[in-house]
């Protein structure tokens, strides 16, 4: 009975934990965050607003990521902004679980994508959504922009010539650029310029997820590559040779197939 009560205790410490306290990371300048609100778009590109509008687990930092790359965390009542290439791109929201997103974006579009924020059993959860303009702008007012170094903001005041912005800053061009502080190399495809995909990485379930595939009459020339790994957890992509993509969550070796 001791333990139980001890345990339940715990679990109270710690829930209790997703709802107080406080995480800071670095804003930016009011009038960039302001200059992000105004929402405007850029005719080459594409660009995406991950905000994050709920007090809840306001002592839990949730890194980001954008097609494998973190490009920052977030906190109660924050957002990030990435400019990038029309195309295909994957989000992640890492915390208790691990929350991914895929989005088909087109030039001259603004996309918005809610970072919800749940109770988790030992830590805060969050999930990953696409919304519409009214409800992310909405979510988008009530928060605060985040510096990544790399702001739409910054990259505009630089290409005017702008003393506030920071030293190597890259200016928006008829290109898209990379919202990480190290930018992901870009290639030339038919004179477009795109960021290269995450690399092709074999993991230690790749064989078992094959053949799981292989059972799903999916055949793939390339095998099953390796999204991300956090401790025992790993997260596999397969491409199927009928335009099909599967993916499957593995844990411990315990593999299964998961919809985003």
């Amino acid at each position: 009975m001791a333990r139980l009560f001890r345990f339940f205790t715990t679990i109270t410490v710690l829930s209790a934990g997703l709802l107080t306290g406080c995480a800071s990371v670095q804003m930016a300048p009011s009038n960039e965050d302001a200059q992000a609100k105004n929402f405007t778009v850029n005719p080459q590109s594409a660009k995406l607003y991950i905000y994050r509008n709920e007090f809840m687990g306001q002592s839990i930092k949730m890194p980001v990521e954008l097609d494998g790359k973190e490009i920052g965390k977030t906190i109660s009542k924050s957002f990030l902004v990435a400019t990038v290439a029309p195309g295909k791109h994957s989000l992640l929201s890492k915390a208790e679980n691990d929350s991914s997103l895929e989005i088909d974006t087109e030039a001259g579009k603004n996309y918005y994508i809610w970072q919800e924020i749940k109770m988790g059993f030992l830590s805060a959860r969050s999930k990953l959504q696409l919304v519409d303009a009214a409800q992310g702008q909405a979510g988008v007012r009530e928060s605060k922009l985040i510096d990544t170094g790399t702001n739409p903001a910054k990259a505009t005041n630089a290409a005017n010539g702008n003393n506030a912005s920071t030293a190597g800053t890259t200016p928006i061009t008829n290109q898209a650029v990379s919202t990480t502080a190290t930018a992901t190399p870009l290639s030339t495809t038919n004179g477009d310029m795109k960021i290269e995909k995450v690399p092709f990485e074999l993991g230690v379930s790749s064989i078992t997820v094959e053949r799981m595939a292989k059972q799903n009459s999916c055949q793939s020339e390339k095998g099953a590559g390796l999204l991300y790994k956090k401790g025992p957890v790993e997260m596999y992509r397969i491409a199927c040779e009928d335009g099909r993509e599967l993916k499957v969550r593995c844990e411990l070796r315990q593999c299964q197939f998961f919809t985003p």
